[in-house]
């Protein structure tokens, strides 16, 4: 079951891994326009940065369904709210809403 698990999770990370790659490649390599280029990486770079907050929440489920916090791990909860906070200060000080 494990083994089966971790295959899943290997072939998910490189699916996402290669498509975000060759998302941002070809966003960049063929777009001329460098406001444009800029604009559209900005938005991949914002969809991945928001998958990496959205992913916890299955052990948050998990853990609200078996109401035990064994599953949650404590140091990734505290760190990821710690980036998010300095991430979401620092786009209010310099003013750009895709940032915070």
């Amino acid at each position: 079951m494990l083994e089966n698990f971790q295959l899943e999770a290997v072939k998910l990370m490189l699916l996402f891994n290669v498509f975000g790659s060759g998302l941002i490649f070809f966003s960049t390599y063929f777009l001329h326009n460098p406001k444009t280029r800029l604009c559209i990486l900005g938005y991949i770079c914002l969809g991945f940065s928001a998958s990496t907050y959205a992913a916890p929440l299955a052990i948050v489920r998990k853990v609200i369904k078996t109401k035990s916090v064994e599953f949650m791990p404590f140091t990734l909860s505290v760190f990821l709210t710690i980036q998010a906070v300095m991430w979401f200060f620092y786009g209010l000080l310099k003013k750009d809403i895709n940032i915070a």
